[in-house]
C-alpha cells in the first residue's frame, strides 16, 4: 500500500484505514512543519488509489465503515475528484459510508456551500483542521495561510453543511512570552467557531523546521515547560463551546482528556495540581528525546 511516511491520524480515526489520495501540502509554508519540504502537492493517478483500495480491501471485515484520506490535506482537491474517489472504495468495499482525514482552513473557504453538502452527502462526516490558533499574531508569523476570522467562518459554514469537525490547538506557537494571549485568543474563536473536538499540540521545535532559522535569528523564543502548561490551562478555563479537550499528544507533559463544559472544571483543578509539580528539565529532555527537538 502507497503510505508516504509520516501520515497523521487523530485518536478517534485510529482504526480507520488510510488511504492516501495526494502527496504533498498545498500550502507548504508553516514554520512549524517540515513533514512536505519537498514534495510537491499532487493529486496520485486513480490507478495508484484503486490498487491501494484493493489492498485494504483484502484485509476488510463486515464491520468497516470509514476511510481515512492521507497526504497532506486531501480534501484540497476538487470535489468531482474526491467523489470518483468514494466511488472506487464503494465499489470495492461496499460497507464503507464515512470518510474523514486532515483538511485545512482555507480548503474550506475554497468550496462552495454546495461543494460542502456534496461532500456530506458522500459521507464526509468529520474531518480534522489545522486550526492552531486564533491569534492573529502567531498565525502571521507562522504564515499559517489563515486568520482568526476565517477560522470562524469557515467553521460555520461546516455548521451549516452538517458536518463536524475538530481542531488542533498548537499550544505554545505564540512563543515565549505569548502564551496568555495566545490562549485567550484562540479560546474565543475556537469556541465561536464550535469544532466538535480540540486536540491539544504542545510545539517543539526541531532543526529541519522553518522556525529554527526563526530562533537562531532571535525573532522567536521557545516558551519554558511552565508556561506551555500554563497556556493550556487558561485555553481550556475560557473555552465556552460544547467539545471534547484532547491533550494526549506525546509532546504533551500533562495529559488529559473530558468534555466541556461538563468536565471544564475538573480539567483545570487537574492543572492547578499538576502545574507546581511539573519538573522543567525532565519535562524539556523528554520532549527532546522523543522528537529530536532542538530548543
Amino acid at each position: 500500500m502507497l503510505i508516504e511516511s509520516p501520515q497523521h491520524r487523530p485518536p478517534h480515526d485510529m482504526s480507520s484505514p488510510m488511504l492516501q489520495i495526494v502527496t504533498g501540502c498545498s500550502h507548504g509554508k508553516c514554520h512549524f512543519c517540515d513533514i512536505f519540504t519537498g514534495v510537491p502537492f499532487t493529486a496520485l493517478p486513480m490507478d495508484e488509489i484503486t490498487a491501494d483500495i484493493d489492498k485494504i480491501a483484502q484485509t476488510a471485515t463486515a464491520d468497516l465503515r470509514r476511510i481515512y484520506l492521507t497526504g497532506g490535506n486531501p480534501f484540497a482537491l476538487p470535489v468531482s475528484k474526491l467523489e470518483a474517489v468514494f466511488d472506487e472504495v464503494e465499489q470495492r468495499i461496499p460497507t464503507v459510508k464515512s470518510y474523514g482525514g486532515f483538511c485545512r482552513i482555507m480548503d474550506i473557504e475554497h468550496k462552495s456551500d454546495e461543494d460542502l453538502k456534496r461532500l456530506v452527502a458522500r459521507g464526509v462526516d468529520e474531518i480534522t483542521l489545522g486550526a492552531e490558533s486564533g491569534f492573529d499574531e502567531a498565525l502571521a508569523f507562522m504564515e499559517k495561510g489563515h486568520v482568526a476570522a476565517d477560522i470562524v467562518e469557515q467553521g460555520q459554514r461546516l455548521h451549516d453543511a452538517g458536518m463536524r469537525f475538530t481542531f488542533f490547538y498548537l499550544a505554545g506557537m505564540a512563543g515565549a512570552g505569548r502564551g496568555q494571549e495566545n490562549a485567550l485568543a484562540s479560546a474565543e474563536v475556537f469556541s465561536q467557531a464550535g469544532p466538535s473536538r480540540i486536540l491539544v499540540v504542545t510545539i517543539t521545535p526541531t532543526k529541519d523546521w522553518p522556525l529554527a532559522h526563526d530562533i537562531e535569528a532571535g525573532r522567536w523564543q521557545p516558551p519554558s515547560e511552565g508556561e506551555i502548561a500554563r497556556e493550556i490551562q487558561t485555553f481550556v478555563r475560557h473555552l465556552s463551546c460544547t467539545c471534547m479537550v484532547n491533550c494526549s499528544h506525546d509532546t504533551d507533559i500533562i495529559r488529559f482528556e473530558g468534555m466541556v463544559p461538563l468536565n471544564q472544571q475538573k480539567l483545570v483543578e487537574l492543572m492547578d495540581h499538576r502545574i507546581p509539580q511539573m519538573n522543567e528539565q525532565a519535562a524539556r529532555r523528554m520532549r527532546e528525546a522523543l522528537h529530536g527537538a532542538t530548543f
